[in-house]
């Protein structure tokens, strides 16, 4: 399902997602199975320089990225992006076993047979069969993506103006896909005998995966992230700056960072019920964030159990930027009544000593090549 747009080896990938743009080096082992990450780091970018997915402010990206790999001393100049958007049309399919140049025109006719008229780039992957109820036929399963192909023109220009050589578009969901196939968990959670539920947690967004023994059955994206929380607590500590209770507020918010810095890391933000009790306005963004949460959580659960006919969810971790709040998983595990862990560590991934995983699953994903 990744889009490819020119050869070479895949050892730079970005995740351009949202406007905390992440970066990373490193390789997949196809023998092995695991992907290795030599340098990852977050470039901050203004809020609305990554809008849905897409770029809208190229000239402030570049400039942010080119500090950013020089700072990390990164050479690499082969490039692969992934990114996720509305912009992006999948569909799950099921189609006659034919073969590949006339599957590919089918998947093409069926993908884009709902109304679109751009002009759209189609891939896709074929996970499993299935037979035809009627005529006991087999029939492909097919998983496909559509995305403009201008779209994909201002990517490649993008990464023209960044000096680097363009060799792939990949989609966060497919990353996932490829990512979570198969290992273990935090030490202790098989994928292949679990069905799982895998939240990413952006500051725009929310994106809920049903993880069925390593396939991701179901993925939802959701218009709604963790940002206002931050800005809530972000507004505080400049509301108190200067004055005598600065250092009170800084304990109740579990600010342990220099004042001197211009954002408070979500790492200093404890999320815990009972350590709001005594600051009202971070209570009230935190409770909307994670009525929103549970709600979709639980939503998308019950769906995918009554749809898909799948075992009960054992457990959900989480990723992304807003999985570093403090206790997040213990307020969501309070929340919604079931085992809630921070997605730490993989055992098909590994990295340096201070490579933080949950922020870089998308770029993990990208690493590895299916063709």
């Amino acid at each position: 399902m990744a889009l490819s747009f020119g050869n070479g080896n895949q050892n730079l990938v970005l995740d351009m997602s949202s406007s905390d743009l992440k970066l990373a080096v490193g390789a997949y082992n196809h023998k092995t199975g695991v992907v290795y990450l030599e340098k990852a780091g977050i470039v901050p970018l203004e809020s609305d320089a990554i809008t849905d997915g897409q770029i809208t402010d190229s000239f402030g990206i570049v400039m942010a990225l080119k500090h950013a790999m020089a700072k990390l001393d990164v050479r690499n100049k082969n490039c692969i992006i992934t990114t996720e958007g509305s912009f992006m049309h999948t569909r799950d399919l099921e189609l006659p076993k034919v073969k590949g140049d006339q599957l590919k025109d089918m998947v093409k006719y069926e993908i884009m047979g709902q109304g679109s008229n751009k002009d759209m780039n189609v891939d896709y992957v074929v996970y499993g069969t299935t037979r035809d109820a009627e005529t006991n036929a087999e029939k492909l399963l097919i998983r496909a993506t559509a995305v403009p192909n201008e779209t994909i023109s201002d990517f490649r220009d993008f990464l023209k103006n960044m000096d680097l050589v363009p060799v792939a578009m990949d989609a966060n969901a497919n990353a996932v896909r490829k990512l979570f196939n198969g290992g273990i968990i935090n030490g202790n959670v098989n994928i292949s005998q679990s069905t799982l539920l895998l939240i990413e947690l952006s500051g725009k967004t929310t994106t809920v995966t049903i993880l069925d023994k390593g396939f991701p059955k179901l993925t939802r994206r959701l218009q709604f992230g963790h940002s206002n929380i931050r800005q809530v607590a972000e507004s505080l500590r400049k509301l108190q700056g200067g004055s005598d209770n600065q250092s009170s507020l800084a304990r109740r918010l579990n600010i342990t960072k220099s004042d001197s810095e211009l954002a408070v890391p979500v790492e200093d933000i404890d999320v815990w019920h009972e350590s709001l009790a005594d600051i009202p306005s971070l209570q009230s963004a935190v409770n909307a964030y994670f009525k929103s949460l549970t709600d979709a959580v639980s939503r998308t659960a019950q769906f995918a159990i009554s749809k898909f006919h799948i075992d009960s969810i054992s457990t959900c971790f989480l990723y992304g930027s807003g999985a570093g709040y403090k206790k997040i998983d213990k307020e969501l595990s309070r929340q919604l009544g079931t085992q809630v862990e921070v997605l730490n560590t993989l055992s098909t991934v590994s990295g340096t000593k201070d490579f933080i995983l949950p922020q870089f699953i998308n770029c993990c994903g990208a690493l590895i090549r299916e063709d």
